[in-house]
């Protein structure tokens, strides 16, 4: 991270300002998805690539915080706009290759609903204060407005559907997240089986 804050002090001490006949690009010196507030600092596309690319690098094995640092590289490499040199390229595709490969195993699954609740370890952190500090009530307020922001799409309006196992057990629920909570099948899973294969049996259960 030594680059990183080397770069980002000597853009302060130029004081930069937008509308000067140079283009720039606004950059957080802390990332926004570390959910903390952060001044911002006036990059060229150079520079604002180099900075994520830092940023990827530092943190890509990190468990809460790696995913959203690739992620946020990703935009950047591939926003359309930017040109990438063939050397920037290949080290955008060494950097990023984790994000499409996909472990789909249980524990694996643990790991990350246990990462996305929030690293504790203080000794882990290079940006003070990354702990989040949203209250139980904020917490609860979010999750509802979640939700009503799902209720009206497609996959919560067009029940009711129902799995049969083939014990003969049923379950019957008016939404596709519904129904995946209840049956303990990914609801994309569900939405493919309704679509392209509705009623007929296949491994050990069928959907209508």
């Amino acid at each position: 991270m030594e680059q990183y804050f080397k770069l980002i002090r000597q853009v302060l001490q130029e004081g930069r300002n937008k509308g000067q006949g140079t283009y720039y690009e606004a950059h957080h010196i802390v990332p926004k998805s570390f959910g903390k507030k952060s001044t911002t600092v006036l990059l060229t596309p150079e520079e604002h690539f180099t900075a994520h690319k830092i940023l990827a690098e530092y943190w890509k094995d990190h468990s809460t915080y790696g995913k959203k640092m690739l992620w946020a590289f990703h935009r950047i490499s591939y926003d359309g706009k930017r040109k990438l040199t063939k050397e920037e390229y290949g080290d955008a595709r060494r950097i990023l290759q984790d994000l499409w490969k996909s472990e789909k195993s249980i524990p694996h699954k643990e790991k990350i609903s246990i990462a996305l609740k929030g690293n504790t370890n203080n000794s882990s952190r290079v940006f003070k204060g990354m702990k989040s500090d949203m209250t139980e009530e904020g917490k609860a307020s979010l999750s509802k407005k979640t939700t009503e922001r799902q209720v009206g799409s497609k996959q919560w309006t067009k029940g009711p559907y129902t799995v049969t196992f083939d014990n003969g057990k049923t379950v019957t629920k008016q939404s596709y997240p519904d129904l995946s909570k209840e049956v303990g099948i990914a609801y994309a899973t569900l939405q493919h089986r309704h679509k392209h294969s509705p009623g007929v049996f296949k491994k050990g259960w069928k959907i209508e």
